[in-house]
C-alpha cells in the first residue's frame, strides 16, 4: 500500500480494479451459456417456440377446415387466417432456425433471418396485446397469452441472435 498515493487516486484505482474484475467475471458467465449441451439448448427452444408453433398449426388447420376462431367478432376466415397465421409464424420459422443452428457446427442465423425473427416477434406481441385489449381480458389471460405466445418466442429469438453473433465472431477470428 505504500506505493499508492495518499489521495483520491488510490480510491479510483481500487474501484477500477473491482470494476474490471466484475466485468471479466460477467463475460465468463455470459459466454459459458454457449457451451451448454445441445439437448439443453434444444429443450429451451422447444419450450420457447413450441406453444406458438402448436397455435400456428391450430390456426392453419382451423382455417383450412372452414372454422372461424372468433365467430362473434365479425372477422372473415381470411382475415383471421392472415392475422393469427402471421402472428404465430415466428414459431415454425424460429424452430427451423433453432434446429439448424443447434445441429450445425458452423451455421448461425444471419442478419437477415435475425431481423425477420425480431420483426415477427414484434408483430406477435402487437397482435396479442391488441387481442387482449380488444376483448378486455383480465390479468390471468394476459399472463396466459403473452408469456407463451409473445415473450418466450422473443427470448428464443434473442438467444438465437446471440448464438449467431458468437458463431460469426468465431468464423471471422478463425
Amino acid at each position: 500500500m505504500e506505493h499508492l498515493p495518499k489521495n483520491e487516486s488510490a480510491l479510483s484505482w481500487a474501484l477500477g480494479s473491482v470494476l474490471v474484475s466484475y466485468t471479466g467475471r460477467m463475460r465468463v458467465m455470459v459466454r459459458s451459456s454457449a457451451d451448454w449441451p445441445r439437448w439443453l439448448l434444444l429443450l429451451e427452444m422447444l419450450l420457447c417456440l413450441g406453444p406458438v408453433t402448436a397455435y400456428f398449426m391450430f390456426v392453419s388447420v382451423s382455417i383450412a377446415q372452414g372454422y372461424t376462431l372468433f365467430p362473434a367478432q365479425g372477422y372473415t376466415q381470411v382475415q383471421e387466417g392472415l392475422i393469427f397465421g402471421s402472428a404465430t409464424l415466428i414459431g415454425p420459422i424460429g424452430l427451423v432456425s433453432a434446429f439448424r443452428t443447434l445441429f450445425s457446427r458452423s451455421y448461425g442465423p444471419g442478419r437477415l433471418l435475425t431481423t425477420l425473427l425480431w420483426l415477427l416477434a414484434a408483430w406477435t406481441l402487437t397482435t396479442f396485446v391488441a387481442l387482449l385489449v380488444h376483448f378486455r381480458l383480465g390479468l390471468v389471460a394476459w399472463c396466459g397469452m403473452l408469456l407463451p405466445f409473445a415473450l418466450l418466442p422473443a427470448s428464443a429469438v434473442a438467444h438465437l441472435a446471440w448464438l449467431g453473433s458468437i458463431r460469426r465472431r468465431a468464423a471471422v477470428s478463425a
